[in-house]
């Protein structure tokens, strides 16, 4: 049976601060990995919803000029299969 669906996106980069700031995501089974300027100190594992929260938080902060040059990577939408995240083909 499945469950909810999320949208989200495999990344994000923006200017903070007049930093680069990168993030990609890894869907796997039982979690999303997470991991920023591919430094090991910030590396994460979410839920999906997580990830919906943060792109509602980066859009927030672009539109109060925190953040600039916001760019998302591909869309991927994922639901829960009997517990287990799964991304559904679109």
């Amino acid at each position: 049976m499945r469950e909810k669906k999320w949208t989200y996106h495999r990344s994000h980069s923006f200017i903070e601060d007049g930093r680069e700031v990168t993030a990609i995501t890894q869907l796997y089974k039982v979690g999303v990995y997470m991991i920023v300027n591919n430094d090991p100190s910030l590396q994460f594992s979410l839920e999906p919803k997580d990830i919906v929260l943060i792109e509602k938080e980066l859009l927030q902060k672009v539109k109060k000029g925190k953040i600039s040059d916001l760019l998302f990577g591909r869309e991927v939408i994922v639901t829960k299969v009997e517990g287990l995240l799964e991304e559904l083909k679109t």
